[in-house]
């Protein structure tokens, strides 16, 4: 999740490291805040690939930063990420997120529609938060326990929203690709 967070904000354009883990709180803090020592091995991996590159920049107030961007290879490596993502990144709320984040740099419409189908498909494969003994799915209703209830008509409601942005978006891009 983070590789893509961080070729994705780069493709937007070129950002310094701070700026870059700012961005990238925004985006996923909320669930994992990024630590320098996570963010920055990774950038020196990304270079070590040339994937990116540094350059200096004059610093606002004091000292030159450091701009990262990325190079025709990581653009590359980026769409190939977004055209084909990892079975995670569809199914994990938080990374699918991520993914949805930077799918506009993958030019084609459909190839943005079939990763959207991927997702879509992911949806319609039943699942439940709540089994009962026999193993059954259980539903808002098998529950007097008002947080029980409120977890699952906030993710009936969460997915029924995405289900409908999914099939109008899909057939946007079907159309136009």
């Amino acid at each position: 999740m983070l590789k893509l967070a961080i070729l994705g904000f780069l493709r937007d354009h070129p950002l310094h490291g701070y700026d870059l883990k700012s961005r990238i709180a925004a985006l996923t803090g909320h669930v994992k805040p990024i630590a320098d020592g996570t963010l920055y091995p990774a950038i020196k991996r990304l270079e070590t690939a040339g994937l990116l590159t540094r350059r200096s920049a004059p610093g606002k107030i004091a000292a030159p930063r450091h701009m990262l961007e990325l190079t025709q290879d990581g653009i590359d490596y980026l769409k190939r990420l977004l055209r084909d993502p990892e079975d995670l990144f569809i199914s994990d709320e938080n990374r699918w997120f991520t993914l949805l984040a930077f799918l506009r740099h993958l030019d084609n419409p459909r190839e943005q529609a079939l990763v959207l189908r991927r997702r879509l498909e992911f949806l319609n494969e039943p699942t439940s938060y709540f089994y009962d003994a026999q193993g059954r799915p259980m539903a808002v209703d098998d529950f007097e326990d008002p947080f029980r209830q409120g977890l699952l008509k906030i993710a009936h409601a969460t997915t029924d929203t995405e289900f409908a942005w999914l099939h109008t978006t899909i057939g946007e891009l079907e159309r136009h690709g």
